[in-house]
C-alpha cells in the first residue's frame, strides 16, 4: 500500500485520442475466466489489435452483486450470466472508429457461449480521481511491496507520481500457455490529466487479456482511514 498526501496540480482540457467503444452483444452467459477465449475470437476479426500498442479488451463484467449474488472468482471456473444490457467494451485510439466496425455484425463462440456483435458508440474517457483496474499483470511477482514498487515505477514513467495507491489479492488469468498472475489495482488522488493518461496508456503488459484497464472509482476514503496513522 502507498499513502502520502499530494500538493494539487492544475487542471486542463485534454485529447480525446483514446475512447471506449460500447459495443451491444447478444450473449446469455459466459465463463468467469474468459478473457483468453474472447481475446481470440475478436482478434480473429480485428487482427491489427496485436500490432496496436493503446488497444485493450475489456472483459465482460454482469452486476458484481444482485438479490445476494456475488461474482465469483476468477479460478471458480462458474458461469455468469449476462442481461440484454451488458455491453462489450473495447479501448482503442479514436482513429480506429472505422476499422472497429468490421466486428458489427459477427457470431462467434466463447468458451461454448454464443455471442452476436452488434452496432457501438464510442464514449470518452472521463477524469476521476480514483481509478480502479480488476487485474494488472504481476509479471509473476508475489510479493505485495515489489508489486507496489513496480506499480510505481510504471506509473513514472507516464510522468504520473502517485500519492494513494492499494493492491488486490492474488489471482489468475488462464491464457493459451497456462495462467497469468494478476492483482487489482486502486489508485486515488490523481489529477484529472493524470487520471486521463493512464486511462490511455493502461498498466503493464496483457491489455488484450483485459489487464491494466483502469476504470473510474468511488473514493478510496471509503476503504482507508488516516486516523489510523
Amino acid at each position: 500500500m502507498l499513502w502520502k498526501e499530494k500538493t494539487p496540480g492544475r487542471s486542463g482540457r485534454m485529447a480525446d485520442r483514446v475512447q471506449d467503444f460500447s459495443f451491444r452483444i447478444a450473449c446469455r452467459e459466459l465463463p468467469v475466466d474468459h478473457a483468453w477465449a474472447l481475446r481470440e475470437r475478436i482478434v480473429g476479426i480485428l487482427p491489427w489489435l496485436v500490432d496496436e500498442p493503446k488497444a485493450a479488451i475489456h472483459s465482460v463484467h454482469a452486476a458484481s452483486s444482485a438479490n445476494g449474488w456475488i461474482r465469483p472468482s476468477l479460478e471458480s471456473g462458474s458461469m455468469i450470466q449476462l442481461s440484454r444490457r451488458t455491453r462489450l467494451y473495447l479501448r482503442l485510439p479514436a482513429h480506429r472508429i472505422e476499422d472497429a466496425r468490421a466486428l458489427c455484425g459477427k457470431e462467434f463462440t466463447v468458451s461454448g457461449c454464443t455471442m452476436r456483435i452488434g452496432d457501438f458508440e464510442p464514449r470518452s474517457l472521463a477524469p476521476s480521481s480514483t481509478l480502479f483496474t480488476r487485474s494488472m499483470d504481476a509479471a509473476e511477482v508475489e510479493d505485495e511491496e515489489v508489486f507496489t514498487d513496480i506499480v510505481v515505477g510504471s506509473l513514472e514513467e507516464l510522468g504520473v507520481y502517485p500519492s494513494k495507491m492499494l493492491c488486490g489479492l492474488m489471482h489468475g488469468i488462464s491464457h493459451g500457455n497456462g495462467c497469468i498472475k494478476a492483482r487489482s489495482v486502486l489508485l486515488a488522488d490523481l489529477e484529472p490529466r493524470e487520471s486521463i493518461r493512464i486511462q490511455q496508456r493502461g498498466l503493464g503488459k496483457n491489455g488484450l487479456l483485459g489487464c491494466g484497464i483502469f476504470l473510474p472509482h468511488k473514493s478510496l476514503d471509503a476503504v482507508y482511514d488516516k486516523s489510523r496513522d
